[in-house]
């Protein structure tokens, strides 16, 4: 087993928004690097997602949780990625501060 990573990100965006405003980042990343994902899953309960993503060779589970002003990051980093944790919280939280910049809906 590796090591979980968490972060929180936070925003004021409110939980609602931010959710939406990650599930639209998820889906254009599943999008643009599509082909090099040899699998990507996401389960939606409410304020929560659990997400597995397969590239590589190597699976890596991690979830989010929408709060009202933060959006909390996990993930389970396999042993080999454990060594880089810190990197990979400072890629986390720059890519979920990347979505949660995403503009509202238009209507």
């Amino acid at each position: 087993m590796g090591q979980i990573v968490s972060v929180d990100v936070k925003h004021s965006l409110g939980a609602e928004e931010a959710k939406r405003r990650v599930q639209a980042g998820i889906e254009a990343m599943k999008a643009k690097y599509g082909e090099q994902l040899s699998f990507a899953q996401v389960e939606w309960n409410d304020m929560h997602a659990d997400v597995v993503i397969a590239a590589l060779g190597h699976a890596l589970k991690g979830a989010f949780d929408f709060l009202p002003d933060c959006v909390r990051v996990s993930l389970e980093l396999p042993w080999v990625l454990a060594l880089v944790a810190e990197k990979a919280k400072s890629l986390i939280a720059q890519k979920t501060e990347k979505m949660l910049l995403l503009p509202p809906p238009k209507g």
